[in-house]
């Protein structure tokens, strides 16, 4: 269990995914970044690929290019409109399908423009995460759209959101249980089955399988 004050927090849902990224990245590859206006993170992840392209739609939000980093303005969910198909080894996408219209095309845009055994990796806060069930047996469930989420997903949610797109091999995993926000962080890192509904975040893990 961790305890931490924002001075020395850690957003473990980010450090997920970038160990996630880790594992799947090398200098040999092209990799894509939805929603890229942080660019701290964007410099972590170019230090170890050939080339990131980051995607931001709002004009104003987007960052210089420098090194390897070459950035555009562009909707997620009409990827195929400014980029080549089958041209992206891999995906990142941080707190951003949550915000898209249309999830779906999104997902298969995505897919467009993978390679053939590339993969994507995003994460998402949980609908159902545990602060949130517990506010929600007083107040009733929060109605969504809400500030910029035109949703949020439980786990079934995304699975029929994968199931119904056009990628055939995917996997969801719960990261983070507890107080993870705030003037205090309180949480465990590893989130037990039994309370997985109740995980802070989802992190997806999507495969586009080969020719």
């Amino acid at each position: 269990m961790k305890i931490c004050f924002p001075r020395n927090k850690v957003n473990y849902d980010w450090e997920s995914l970038l160990r996630s990224y880790q594992n799947h990245v090398s200098k040999e590859k092209t990799v894509l970044e939805i929603g890229a206006s942080n660019v701290a993170r964007t410099r972590e992840l170019s230090k170890l690929c050939r080339k990131l392209i980051g995607v931001e739609i709002f004009l104003e939000r987007k960052p210089d290019d420098f090194e390897n980093v070459e950035y555009v303005t562009g909707d997620w969910q009409r990827l195929s409109e400014f980029m080549q198909p089958s041209t992206i080894d891999l995906a990142v996408s941080s707190h951003v399908i949550e915000h898209v219209e249309d999830d779906l095309r999104a997902m298969n845009e995505l897919y467009e423009v993978l390679r053939p055994g590339g993969v994507a990796l995003l994460n998402t806060p949980n609908r159902k995460r545990l602060v949130r069930a517990v506010i929600e047996t007083f107040t009733g469930e929060k109605k969504f759209p809400f500030w910029e989420h035109v949703r949020e997903y439980v786990e079934e949610d995304l699975l029929e959101l994968m199931n119904s797109s056009r990628f055939e091999r995917f996997a969801v995993f719960p990261v983070v249980l507890g107080l993870h926000g705030g003037p205090i962080f309180f949480y465990l890192e590893s989130v037990p089955h039994a309370l997985r509904r109740y995980a802070n975040f989802w992190e997806i893990h999507l495969f586009k399988e080969r020719d």
